[in-house]
């Protein structure tokens, strides 16, 4: 064997050496990685499923704080509070959920108050399928009596953190009426009278539309007896005060609309009375039988007439 033959034979077998020895090293490497991998993904399940367990509670108590935060500042409707709470309600024990929550809120006064309406709710509601009022008593009397048991059942700020809300609006619209009904008001009077209610009772005419107090303080001035030129004049302005230009647009529209048919109806009836005089007359020509018949015929020509 000759040198040359025996040095290529040490070198190839040095290139084997190194390919076993990189596959050994790549596939250990591999091995770790796998195994670092494994073990980062079983972590991160275990980290998952924790998450996942809390959510069910600790979110949903997160979101009952929030829930009992809106109450408290906005109070009045315990029932939209309720609701809102039976409809979103994850776990299995919604009113062991709500207790936590309840001893956990930071103000514990206001908790308390919360416990004792929730509480004292099913005897209220019991009573209230029990309680008949006469009819001979006015809405505002039949509203006072059904308070006055909230109060006896609930207690007065309960009452009022449940219900407040339906007093409030309750009151305001008894506090129109009585407004709508003063005959000693000129229709300037009306409105300023309008606006101060308004005042009074802010958070219920928020709820109310632009238009729908714009409607509100038209009945008034249509009460009024002040001449049609003043109520023209001080249209305009509540569609100043209370109406976007699209809104004045459509209100004039439709005023107009009710004057046209105003008219049609007057010269409607004008007609009639003068068709009833034309046919007075024949009366002692015709009998009851004929003269009717051609009466409803003539009536049903005026109407083509008029309203086609």
């Amino acid at each position: 064997m000759n040198k040359r033959l025996l040095l290529t034979i040490i070198i190839v077998l040095v290139v084997l050496v190194g390919i076993v020895v990189w596959k050994s090293t790549a596939s250990s490497a591999a091995i770790q990685q796998t195994k670092a991998t494994s073990s980062q993904d079983s972590s991160t399940n275990v980290a998952d499923e924790a998450m996942h367990n809390k959510t069910k509670d600790e979110v949903f108590q997160t979101s009952l704080l929030k829930q009992l935060k809106a109450l408290q500042q906005q109070p009045g409707n315990i029932t939209q509070f309720l609701n809102d709470f039976k409809a979103n309600c994850p776990v299995s024990d919604c009113n062991a959920a709500l207790a936590k929550a309840l001893a956990n809120y930071p103000d514990q006064k206001f908790a308390h108050l919360v416990e004792n309406l929730l509480k004292r709710m099913p005897q209220y509601e019991q009573q209230m399928q029990s309680t008949v009022l006469s009819t001979s008593l006015s809405p505002k009397e039949r509203f006072d009596a059904l308070w006055k048991l909230r109060e006896q059942t609930l207690g007065q700020a309960e009452a009022m953190l449940g219900f407040g809300q339906e007093r409030n609006y309750a009151d305001y619209r008894f506090a129109y009426n009585d407004l709508a009904q003063n005959q000693n008001l000129s229709a300037e009077q009306r409105l300023k009278a309008f606006e101060a209610l308004q005042r009074q009772y802010p958070d219920t005419t928020k709820q109310e539309s632009k238009m729908g107090l714009y409607e509100q303080a038209i009945q008034l001035l249509n009460q009024s007896s002040n001449n049609p030129a003043e109520i023209a004049g001080l249209k305009q302005k509540l569609q100043q005060q209370y109406l976007t230009e699209q809104e004045r647009q459509d209100i004039q529209l439709r005023d107009q609309r009710e004057v046209q048919q105003q008219q049609q109806v007057n010269q409607y009836q004008q007609a009639v009375q003068q068709l009833q005089q034309e046919m007075q007359p024949l009366k002692s020509q015709l009998s009851d039988a004929e003269w009717q018949k051609q009466y409803e015929t003539r009536l049903q020509d005026l109407r083509l007439k008029m309203f086609s």
